[in-house]
């Protein structure tokens, strides 16, 4: 296994311990079915829009869901042009490339994006997401808390 590999790999286990996984939170977790199109696209408030960039986002399970499991996952898009600008956030992150091309970079680092690409981001990591391309760019986010509303973003 290459070394990037076993990298992937270890950060992945970390984000997964961090979520707490066990058989006693299998008890008071809930099944949860929600479907993309169901759902209102949300976005910055205006006034917040030039700071935090166009982004837009449908939380797919977490609190505004109803259904609190012990993770948040939603996606974000970004059409032609748009960012969601350099923030941090003390919870790990993966995202998971839905749709479209672009570019996500993290601490500098530029990464291409494309349907099917991973992308671990640890925590207090600073990270961007930029589409340059006429199609849309949809990416799938997790983050391993029970509550998107205790994320706190610093940009």
């Amino acid at each position: 296994m290459s070394a990037k590999c076993k990298d992937l790999l270890r950060h992945g286990l970390r984000f997964l311990e961090s979520a707490q996984i066990s058989q006693q939170h299998d008890i008071d977790m809930q099944t949860a079915s929600t479907h993309l199109d169901e759902l209102e696209w949300e976005q910055w408030p205006p006034e917040q829009r030039a700071a935090r960039g166009l982004a837009q986002w449908k939380e797919l399970l977490g609190s505004a869901s109803g259904c609190q499991n012990d993770l948040t996952v939603g996606v974000v898009r970004l059409q032609q042009g748009e960012s969601l600008e350099p923030h941090r956030h003390a919870q790990p992150e993966t995202y998971f490339t839905l749709s479209g091309r672009g570019t996500v970079t993290i601490e500098g680092v530029v990464h291409e994006v494309t349907p099917g690409r991973l992308l671990f981001i640890p925590g207090n990591a600073t990270h961007q997401i930029n589409n340059v391309e006429a199609e849309d760019l949809t990416i799938l986010y997790v983050f391993a808390v029970r509550d998107f509303s205790s994320i706190t973003y610093h940009f």
